[in-house]
């Protein structure tokens, strides 16, 4: 069975997302004493919809935030990045870096192997 290609889909779903995170932000008015809460719910819709489809990579949607919420004004730019960038998720990422150095240079192979060779 052949596989669909759903490239048509996505560019549609990659123009459409946008589009609908707008018309939220300028026609929603979720809260008329502060706009921001309606300017989340539009970011939102974005995310998740490019994050669901990943049509773009979910390393880049996942930033997002990071420019859009000072843009808009729901959070400024240093609080933003810190939730991003706190010591557990640094040590997630090194570990994350040291689990693909070991398998790029086969590391996990030479343990196992040098473990049958001692053990049997």
């Amino acid at each position: 069975m052949k596989k669909k290609d759903n490239r048509g889909i996505r560019f549609w779903l990659f123009l459409l997302a946008p589009l609908i995170a707008g018309w939220i932000a300028w026609k929603g008015n979720l809260n008329p004493e502060n706009p921001q809460t309606t300017y989340m719910l539009a970011i939102t819709v974005l995310v998740a919809v490019w994050w669901v489809t990943e049509i773009i990579p979910l390393a880049i949607t996942s930033l997002l935030p990071i420019v859009l919420f000072p843009l808009f004004g729901i959070m400024n730019g240093e609080d933003v990045s810190a939730v991003y960038f706190n010591d557990v998720i640094f040590l997630f990422m090194g570990g994350f870096l040291m689990a693909l150095a070991i398998q790029k240079w086969n590391l996990h192979k030479r343990i196992a192997l040098w473990i049958l060779k001692k053990l049997g």
